[in-house]
């Protein structure tokens, strides 16, 4: 069977995707049989033919409830990267997703669509990225094959010009996807810097009224508008028909507000509101499930205001602001799994910390920003505060902007057992060598200092220090002169990114010990750029990759 593949990595795979759900004999020797069918019998037959039946194959061979799945990602361009979970709330919204196919009574739909998407991996025919969080191993994104999107007969309009797109829409439509092609818009952001995509690219299409009427698309269940300008920064008429609606998405959109008339759809499962303000009409919405809030600059906050209660429901939420937000009603959310928020007092930080150790049983994953407003005071209140945060047991995800000082290295011990998988430190002000207490947090995987987080002179990264530890970021630290790694530390270092560390010498000599580096980029410090693709430069002329200076022979990567 291989041979007839053609030896093309991508069939041989397709193929051995089908096969590995046959458990007999009979089973491969019938699909060894049935598989000329499907590859185009005849001599001169050339191979990317040969590609599209392995293709038509893996299809037909799908269980009833994976196919429509598989064809829904074909709306994604090739190159597009579809983050999972927003993948799992389409699938959910469209009515693909069946209790029927769990394994248990707690599981969630977002659970069972986990279930799916992984039968489609094990099968070959998607392409995932996977990160390794907390000692288990999760899907971050996907992306299907290229070669299969014109064979699962999916029809996408790309690149039109003209706008008109009244006529190509029938009342009966349920999936439309249009590309095209992107501009430069200058436009207010009010979201908060995040790890959100916050490009300012939008289409290049203004959706006037008279083109998208809402008013004639009752049956429509999903709808999605990603990077558009709005005349008149309002979205289409009809909103409010949309009675069916499960799925509301808009992303990076030149819109001010929903219209308060989205109160209407009592039947939405989710509603994503990346860069858009929501009105206060949440309380009528008892069904919905996910719910992702802008992230708002304080300056633009204004009155603004938005009440969460009536959505005890509620498994994912987004975006909390404490500025914005009333917390009392968050934490009565027995079922909430998913949690981000920034909170600008001290007070809503140990509420959250509280409903975290005693509400919200059921939770996953929790990402919380500590922003300007809180107060980490050089007193026993500062610390004990400081130390609540670290060693809060499901906190994965720790942002700090504001001064710690000194306080980091009072509660050494407590602070070894935290389970935080990424942490950022901005404007921390720390005067101690920080890396010997975070080389101990055995949870974490990314590390982010910058902005005056330091303000010493000398980092060290002790041997067996950071021993999950991937990516690690030095930004703008003013008085960073020397940062030693002793042989061992950091056993699975694949990036680092040094940036504006206008004083520090040299790249340490220890690099050359982490066998895992792929990649090292050194940005605004164009002395020690210079000396280390000098260094690199010469070593290639002389066949060899090692100087007294430092080697680079593990780095795949290095940019200046």
């Amino acid at each position: 069977m291989v041979l007839k593949c053609e030896s093309l990595p991508l069939a041989i795979s397709l193929l051995g995707g089908v096969l590995i759900k046959k458990k007999s004999i009979d089973e491969w020797e019938l699909v060894n049989r049935n598989i000329n069918t499907y590859l185009y019998r005849g001599e001169g037959v050339e191979k990317e033919k040969k590609l599209d039946g392995v293709l038509n194959l893996s299809y037909e061979d799908l269980p009833y409830y994976l196919k429509p799945c598989l064809l829904y990602m074909g709306q994604f361009r090739g190159d597009q990267i579809i983050y999972v979970g927003t993948l799992y709330r389409l699938w959910i919204a469209e009515g693909m997703i069946s209790r029927d196919h769990g394994h248990g009574d707690n599981e969630t739909l977002m659970d069972i669509a986990e279930l799916y998407l992984n039968e489609l991996v094990s099968r070959s025919i998607v392409n995932v990225e996977v990160e390794d969080f907390l000692k288990e191993q999760r899907y971050v994104s996907c992306r299907l094959h290229d070669a299969g999107k014109e064979d699962f007969g999916l029809q996408i309009i790309e690149n039109d010009q003209s706008g008109n797109f009244g006529t190509l829409l029938d009342p009966k439509t349920r999936h439309l996807v249009i590309h095209c092609h992107e501009v430069q818009v200058e436009l207010e952001n009010d979201g908060f810097p995040s790890t959100r995509d916050d490009s300012r690219r939008y289409k290049n299409i203004e959706f006037l009224h008279n083109i998208l009427d809402l008013h004639k698309f009752k049956l429509l269940r999903v709808l999605v508008i990603r990077r558009c300008n709005f005349k008149g920064r309002k979205l289409p008429r009809g909103i409010a028909n949309l009675v069916h609606l499960k799925y509301l998405g808009l992303f990076c959109c030149a819109l001010d507000e929903l219209p308060s008339s989205i109160s209407n759809l009592r039947y939405l499962y989710t509603l994503d509101s990346w860069d858009v303000r929501v009105p206060n009409v949440l309380k009528k919405m008892h069904r919905l499930k996910h719910l992702v809030l802008p992230y708002y600059r304080k300056e633009n906050i204004g009155e603004y205001r938005l009440r969460l209660e009536g959505l005890e429901e509620l498994e994912i939420l987004y975006g909390f602001d404490s500025l914005v937000h009333d917390l009392k009603s968050v934490t009565k959310m027995k079922n909430l799994q998913y949690f981000e928020a920034i909170a600008h007092d001290n007070q809503s930080v140990s509420s959250i910390i509280n409903a975290i150790t005693t509400n919200w049983k059921k939770l996953r994953f929790c990402k919380l920003v500590i922003g300007h407003g809180c107060e980490i005071t050089p007193t026993k209140e500062g610390s004990m505060f400081l130390k609540k945060v670290f060693t809060c047991s499901d906190l994965h995800y720790l942002w700090i902007h504001v001064h710690v000082g000194k306080l980091i290295h009072e509660y050494h011990n407590e602070i070894i057992g935290s389970r935080i998988v990424r942490l950022q430190l901005m404007e921390c002000e720390i005067e101690e060598d920080p890396m010997e207490i975070l080389g101990k947090l055995s949870s974490l995987q990314q590390l982010f200092l910058s902005n005056r987080s330091y303000v010493g002179k000398h980092l060290k990264c002790h041997a067996l220090d950071f021993p999950c530890l991937k990516n690690l970021v030095l930004k703008c630290l003013p008085n960073l002169k020397e940062w030693r790694v002793e042989k061992g530390a950091m056993p699975a270092l694949s990036e680092i990114e040094i940036n504006r560390c206008l004083r520090l010498k040299m790249v340490p000599y220890g690099l050359r010990f982490v066998s895992t580096l792929k990649k090292l980029k050194i940005t605004g410090m164009r002395k020690i750029g210079k000396k280390c693709f000098g260094i690199i430069k010469w070593s290639r002329r002389r066949g060899f990759l090692q100087s007294p200076a430092c080697d680079f022979h593990y780095c795949r990567r290095l940019n200046e």
